[in-house]
């Protein structure tokens, strides 16, 4: 037995805007702690809070150095199998 799909609903501009600001959100939240299956929108905003925020707590500023480091390794700025030295091996 197979169910007919949901009808799609006419939205405006700003709902689906607020939308896919909601799956950003959920995106960055979910990336964090695993950044290597993280999207590149994902990475952009982890690496962004870490390096923005006027008070960084120590999980942005690791969450934002895995961020960098899978963004080097995806687009070839760090070798793939180098082992990069995390800068704060007790946190």
């Amino acid at each position: 037995m197979t169910t007919a799909p949901a009808p799609t609903l006419a939205r405006s501009a700003s709902e689906r805007k607020a939308a896919q600001r909601a799956r950003d959100v959920r995106a960055v939240t979910e990336a964090i702690g695993c950044e290597a299956n993280a999207d590149a929108r994902a990475l952009v905003e982890l690496l962004r809070l870490g390096l923005l925020n006027k008070k960084k707590e120590a999980w942005q500023q690791r969450s934002a150095w895995r961020a960098w480091c899978e963004m080097g390794r995806r687009n070839g700025w760090i070798d793939g199998n180098a082992r990069v030295i995390d800068p704060d091996p007790d946190a």
